[in-house]
């Protein structure tokens, strides 16, 4: 029985203590050529390896500090023998040792001099050795005993070619009858291990022998090294007795590490060789053997092989390799019912690694192992609720989408049956693997076909599962599907945005089908309510408006003649009107303005522009209704009118119209200075860009009245902020503006509606410099002086004129004064400024 830890501690002090005692007066008696003493105290020193109290960390401790010392003793022998004592004689007196343990470690160390120095024959000396090791059964001290034989006889075998090989020391086969025999025997030594013990101590007792395992393994590592095993030996002799072995000691820990163990050490030749005979060992390992393991182990060597040698790959063919995996999968699961769901399907999972590997073209056998599969995991009654075999089913459906062509893999047949076992949460993380997937590829999916197919599997990121019919087979049993009120808005926009990337990547050079890829993924994403289709149609219209300038301004339809500009903007507006109905007023808003510029710009269709204008001005009456919203939305609106030119007279004064009234009822006098005169814009367009500019059909909007009633507007809501500022200050207490802790500015309620005047006085300077009719200098040097006396008199007032206000006064000075004093550079732009006075009052305020 093991002691405790300290106890051990305390042992083991003790015993190398002993040790290094014992240690030292064998070799002052080495020293002294005293071979009876040395001999006495070298058995001391070996019995304390006959403790059984240590645990095999520590016994190795001891071990390795009486190994050191066997070596000053092998040299002991050896000068011995150049003395003229033989090693017949040394051999014979180290067996007078008291104790079995010391009497065989002495007889190890001789009898390996006795077989180099050739006055023996290795063939007898080793199979005394092996046989008279069976005299220590305990497991600690019998594995170290002959893990020590085998070491120190490693250089001494009778392998073909070797010194020791002929007719008294030989061959190979006895070679290898002396190593097999030792990793028998250590075998069961290890196995014993187990059943030692409480059960209690079961987990501390496995990891013992997985300290101990490679002292084991050895045996088979120092096989392979022989020069004289050839395929034939390997078949006919090795392999057979060491699957026996692994077999019939039917222990998991011992048939998991050995038969690793085979596959690693023994040539990949070898193993295709005898692959029925390793393949017909498997059902027949304990059902607690990670078979799956074994089994990529294997097939990974194999596939390696392969990719190496052509002759390999050729043979693998012929053999037909993958069908008999795959067989032996099944008679795995056949021989073993305990086999777990996540085993068998991790069994799987390496047989379609194997295949990719070997055969990456031959997309049947994918196929193949998704049904073999499917068979495999029904006939348990699907998954169970095991999370881990889920993972599992998990991995072995992403394999086909990353290893070959992700459309390619989605259309197996047998992929929407396994995809079935999933329960809906699951399916869901398979499905952001697809998409992700889709994504990482660059992949086009170019028909209609394979988009159904493609949100078919991918439908837990599109719209809730709902209904018992939708649950995996193998889902838990009353487990409600997920569904999008159950999340947060992070995690809606994190899949969604998949799901939008996703939208990008339905492509076909046919106008035709790419409009029909379109539609198809539209009526999908609409059964996804409201929380998705904010994320998700604003990338759907997008993809729209690019298919408008595919067709071009000419209204050409595709190849096949079913998609017009006319169609396409009108399926583009219903896009946009879901997008509204999804209470995403803005995104629907700057959707709708997008079309009417594509049905203007690229379509030149003037009624379809009206029609996308008008819903985004229904759109904002009714859907917009917080004022900062307001505000943004009114300029998106602007700025989209500005862009058009299909628009002849009535339609754009009703326009105009329309954004003008809309700008004079925000809340704010300031937001509706600002929104008034972006709206003198629309009455001064630009010219048309690209070759569109001077093409029949264009308009381009110019109406000097207009921009000045429009600034004149503007004007008139600037005086009105500035009368509602001053109402305001009349109703509050009067605070002195030099009063202390009080910014000067304070007293003044509203003091930036003087920002407001700066601003149309910049506008006025802007049409100024664009040469608008009725914007002369007489009228711009009215708006100047007027915005100077209400600068001063906001300054008088004690605050009235912020800082920001006189920063932006002041740069619209610096402006004037720069563009009049640039007579070298337009001459009538210079002209215009030069007429303008700088008033006196304001030249006093830098």
């Amino acid at each position: 029985m093991e002691a405790s830890d300290s106890e051990q501690d305390r042992i083991l002090a003790e015993a190398k203590q002993a040790i290094k005692r014992a240690a030292y007066s064998m070799r002052k008696a080495m020293e002294e050529d005293n071979m009876r003493e040395a001999l006495r105290f070298s058995a001391a020193m070996l019995s304390e390896l006959r403790t059984s109290q240590l645990t095999p960390q520590k016994y190795y401790e001891l071990y390795m500090l009486v190994f050191d010392q066997l070596v000053n003793l092998e040299t002991f022998f050896g000068d011995e023998h150049a003395k003229g004592r033989t090693y017949a004689q040394l051999y014979e007196l180290v067996q007078h040792a008291g104790n079995v343990l010391p009497r065989l470690y002495l007889m190890v160390a001789v009898g390996c001099l006795y077989i180099r120095a050739g006055e023996a024959g290795a063939r007898d000396v080793l199979a005394d050795l092996v046989e008279l090791c069976k005299g220590v059964q305990h497991p600690t001290r019998g594995l170290f005993l002959r893990a020590y034989l085998s070491q120190r006889s490693r250089g001494l075998l009778p392998d073909t070619g070797s010194p020791y090989e002929g007719p008294a020391g030989g061959n190979v086969n006895d070679a290898l009858h002396f190593l097999l025999s030792n990793f028998v025997e250590m075998n069961k030594l290890w196995v014993r291990m187990q059943h030692q013990g409480s059960v209690r101590d079961r987990e501390k007792r496995e990891r013992e022998r997985g300290q101990l395992a490679d002292l084991v393994g050895k045996n088979l590592t120092y096989v392979s090294q022989l020069d004289g095993l050839g395929y034939e030996l390997y078949a006919g002799q090795v392999l057979p007795r060491v699957l026996e072995q692994i077999i019939t000691c039917k222990d998991d820990i011992a048939q998991q590490y050995l038969f690793q163990a085979v596959i690693q050490v023994f040539p990949d030749a070898f193993h295709l060789g005898t692959l029925s005979a390793l393949l017909d060992a498997l059902p027949q390992l304990q059902p607690g053997v990670k078979v799956h393991a074994v089994l990529g182990s294997l097939m990974d060597r194999l596939a390696k092989y392969a990719g190496a040698d052509a002759g390999a790959l050729a043979r693998l063919t012929s053999m037909a390799a993958f069908d008999r995996f795959r067989a032996a999968i099944a008679a795995v699961l056949a021989a073993q019912p305990g086999v777990g769901s996540a085993e068998g399907v991790e069994m799987y999972v390496a047989l379609m690694n194997f295949s990719a590997a070997v055969h990456p073209n031959n997309v049947d056998h994918v196929n193949q192992v998704l049904a073999a599969a499917h068979t495999a995991l029904s006939s348990r009654g699907g998954l169970g609720g095991d999370v881990r075999a889920e993972k599992a089913l998990v991995a072995l459906l992403s394999l086909p989408i990353t290893r070959y062509d992700v459309v390619t893999g989605l259309g197996l047949s047998e992929y929407p049956r396994l995809m079935s076992l999933l329960r809906p949460r699951t399916h869901k993380d398979l499905a952001t693997r697809i998409v992700c997937s889709v994504l990482d590829s660059g992949t086009r999916v170019s028909s209609v076909e394979r988009v159904t197919m493609l949100f078919k599997f991918i439908r837990p990121l599109v719209h809730d599962v709902a209904g018992e019919g939708e649950r995996g087979e193998g889902a838990r049993g009353g487990e409600a599907p997920p569904t999008v009120d159950d999340m947060d808005d992070e995690d809606v926009a994190s899949e969604q945005v998949l799901v939008a990337r996703l939208l990008h990547a339905l492509h076909s050079d046919d106008v035709a089908t790419h409009f029909a890829l379109l539609d198809t993924a539209r009526a999908q994403l609409l059964l996804g309510g409201p929380r998705r289709l904010r994320h998700t149609l604003p990338a759907l219209g997008w993809a729209g408006l690019a298919l408008v300038k595919r067709l071009g301004a000419g209204g050409q339809g595709s190849s096949s003649g079913e998609v017009t500009p006319t169609s396409l903007v009108q399926w583009l507006l219903a896009t946009g009107l879901h997008l509204g109905d999804a209470r995403e007023p803005l995104s629907a808003l700057r959707l709708l303005l997008a079309v009417g510029v594509a049905a203007s710009e690229d379509a030149g269709q003037e009624e379809l522009a009206r029609d996308a204008f008008e819903q985004a001005f229904t759109l904002y009456e009714e859907g917009v209704a917080e004022q900062r919203a307001r505000v943004t939305g009114l300029h998106s609106i602007v700025g989209s009118l500005h862009a058009t030119h299909v628009f002849g007279p009535d339609n754009w004064a009703t326009l105009v119209h329309n954004a003008a009234g809309y700008a004079s009822r925000l809340l704010k006098r300031a937001d509706q200075v600002r929104a008034l005169c972006a709206c003198a814009r629309l009455s001064w367009q630009d010219e048309a860009a690209g070759d569109r500019a001077g093409k029949p059909g264009v308009h381009v909007a110019r109406d000097a009245e207009q921009v000045a009633a429009m600034l004149q507007r503007a004007l008139k809501a600037a005086q009105a902020a500035k009368r509602q500022a001053e109402a305001a200050a009349r109703a509050l207490p009067y605070v002195p503006p030099a009063a202390p802790g009080v910014p000067a500015g304070a007293s003044a309620v509203g003091a930036s509606y003087v920002t407001c005047f700066v601003e149309v006085l910049n506008h006025h300077l802007t049409y100024l410099e664009l040469g608008v009719d009725t914007i002369t200098p007489a009228v711009v040097q009215g708006v100047l002086d007027e915005v100077a006396g209400e600068v001063v008199a906001g300054r008088k007032e004690g605050g009235a004129t912020d800082a920001e206000a006189l920063r932006y006064w002041h740069a619209t000075l610096r402006h004037v004064r720069s563009r009049a004093r640039a007579g070298e550079g337009d001459s009538a732009h210079a002209a215009r400024f030069a007429a303008l006075q700088v008033p006196p009052a304001a030249a006093d305020l830098h």
